[in-house]
């Protein structure tokens, strides 16, 4: 990997040090540079002033959670996440920069539209960091999508990827009333398969762009159970798409207002494409706001999410969403948010104004107590926040 600058320095700030793994993995090709870590920054220093610099990197994964990857393995290529590998102007200011990838001989390079041996000063249509593909395994044209697969996936969740991915997108537009800019990409990888029965899924999402990585012997042949988590999850990952037409404000925006959403869009996209009942939407919602009561027991939202209780997190930030949507949906709520976050980005008092429009002081004032104050009884509160159960919805503690 080479870093060719504009104007020669004897520093370059590579952003977030992901516990040392850029010190580990990255091998400098001439002496006298080193990857210093400071206040939880990586940089590239040298003896002496450069405008050209290599490295070496070793393509393998952090390991952190919340984090993006910068190397995941897909069919003996890999999935790079270009964020890793862009400078930075300052803490928040990334450098404008493109990219020239080559790939190994029989390789390609696979991102939105492209599919060539080489890219030659290439930067992501949303001037934003992407996921690039380099390696044998071929596209997927699917029309409204360009999906890479793990060759080791099993047939049956590619056949069924081709067929339900189009509909929740179909429903995820028409909910938003907005269309993506560009034919997106689905990556699916597949992980270590050897646990009978077990479902696992992990996805992450950037503009344009998910990817997937499932794991587990369940996975192997299909189920009623795998197709529900397959299709729920593909969900999930795909809201966040039209999402980021909203920005959060900072760093410092909590991550239930993004992933809670995004879990509340995807329930609206499931009964929209016709995989869902509203009676399943409702156990969904119940099922979400009983493990948001067990998470918050004498403690905040807030609190929470500064211990990475990421499930409370979730659906917390799913029975938020729709406390403040009201009767017209998560969707609707979003569409507004979207509208009203503009260059400035979203953050929780834009969050909490759109909800008091909605749904009044009253309700307001029970959001942000979830979101604030440590609770002793958090099922009583969200039942406030929630239809009541004579109307399907039942919240109880330690479901």
């Amino acid at each position: 990997m080479t870093f060719d600058l504009k104007r020669s320095t004897n520093i370059l700030d590579l952003g977030p040090t992901f516990d040392g793994h850029r010190a580990i993995h990255w091998s400098a090709e001439k002496s006298g540079v080193s990857i210093v870590s400071r206040n939880g920054r990586d940089f590239a220093v040298a003896d002496q002033r450069f405008s050209i610099l290599t490295f070496l990197v070793d393509p393998v994964a952090a390991n952190r959670r919340k984090s993006y990857e910068p190397f995941a393995p897909i069919g003996g290529g890999a999935l790079v996440y270009t964020g890793q590998f862009i400078p930075f102007r300052g803490e928040d200011a990334r450098m404008q920069t493109t990219f020239t990838f080559v790939a190994k001989e029989g390789s390609r390079i696979i991102v939105f539209n492209e599919n060539a041996p080489r890219l030659d000063r290439w930067e992501s249509p949303y001037r934003h960091p992407a996921f690039v593909y380099l390696g044998e395994a071929g596209p997927l044209d699917a029309g409204e999508f360009v999906s890479v697969l793990d060759p080791a996936a099993p047939e049956w969740i590619g056949a069924e990827l081709q067929t339900f991915a189009p509909a929740i997108l179909k429903a995820l537009r028409n909910l938003f009333s907005r269309a993506l800019p560009t034919r997106l990409n689905i990556f699916l990888a597949m992980g270590t398969g050897d646990e009978a029965g077990r479902l696992t899924y992990n996805g992450d999402a950037l503009p344009g762009q998910f990817q997937m990585t499932l794991a587990g012997g369940g996975w192997k042949r299909p189920s009623s159970e795998a197709l529900a988590v397959l299709r729920l999850s593909t969900a999930h990952e795909a809201a966040h798409l039209w999402q980021h037409a909203a920005r959060p404000a900072s760093d410092a925006v909590p991550q239930w207002i993004h992933e809670g959403g995004a879990d509340a869009l995807a329930a609206e996209a499931m009964v929209s494409a016709g995989f869902w009942t509203k009676a399943q939407w409702d156990e969904n919602l119940r099922q979400a706001a009983s493990r948001c009561a067990s998470g918050l027991e004498r403690q905040s939202l807030d609190r929470a999410e500064a211990q990475y209780r990421w499930a409370a997190v979730y659906a917390c930030g799913h029975v938020l969403t729709v406390a403040a949507a009201g009767d017209d949906g998560a969707s609707s709520f979003w569409r507004e948010f979207v509208n009203r976050s503009g260059r400035n980005g979203y953050d929780v008092s834009l969050f909490l104004d759109l909800a008091e429009e909605r749904m009044g002081s009253k309700k307001v004032d029970l959001i942000a107590g979830l979101i604030r104050i440590n609770n002793a009884r958090p099922h009583e509160l969200i039942g406030q926040l929630l239809p009541p159960a004579d109307e399907g919805l039942e919240v109880s503690a330690g479901d």
